[in-house]
C-alpha cells in the first residue's frame, strides 16, 4: 500500500469501483467489448488486491454470508 494509510474501502465503494471498471469496458449502448485494455493506477491495482483479499477472506463463510443477505435456511 501506498505512503498514506487510508481505510479500506466499504462493500458499496467497492460495488461503485467494479462497475467503474465495468463501464470501460462497454461499448456505447451497453454492449460488452470481446477485448479491452485498460490503464489503472497503483491506487486502483491496490484496491483490487485488497478486494481480492477480502473477497478470500470472506469465501469460507458464503453460505452464512447468502443465508443472512438473502434470508433463506
Amino acid at each position: 500500500m501506498t505512503d498514506e494509510a487510508r481505510p479500506a474501502l466499504t462493500l458499496a465503494q467497492q460495488a461503485d469501483f467494479v462497475d467503474g471498471m465495468v463501464l470501460h469496458c462497454t461499448m456505447l449502448g451497453g454492449v460488452i467489448a470481446g477485448e479491452t485494455h485498460l490503464t489503472i493506477t497503483a491506487r486502483e491495482v491496490e484496491d483490487l488486491l485488497l478486494l481480492g483479499a477480502r473477497l478470500r477472506r470472506m469465501a469460507p463463510h458464503e453460505s452464512a454470508i447468502k443465508r443472512l443477505v438473502i434470508g433463506r435456511n
